[in-house]
């Protein structure tokens, strides 16, 4: 389930030339083959000094919370 975490950071938000700081992730519940994975992922925290965002993120499958933890990001600096 990283990967759907680090799809939306790398493609969404923040987008292309994202680096990943750290991540921690807390795995709640199984998620069976066939399940919809469902993955968000909410800016917490921005420190704008060290152009560093810290993100939420939180994986559900049908609405239960299957990962949860949370995501510091490098964000690239604007050409």
């Amino acid at each position: 389930m990283r990967s759907f975490i680090s799809t939306v950071i790398g493609t969404k938000l923040p987008g292309p030339g994202a680096l990943y700081v750290s991540q921690s992730l807390n795995f709640r519940a199984p998620v069976k083959i066939g399940d919809t994975v469902v993955a968000r992922v909410t800016v917490k925290e921005l420190k704008t000094e060290k152009r560093r965002a810290v993100f939420s993120t939180v994986c559900t499958v049908r609405g239960n919370v299957v990962l949860d933890g949370e995501a510091e990001i490098m964000i690239p600096a604007r050409a």
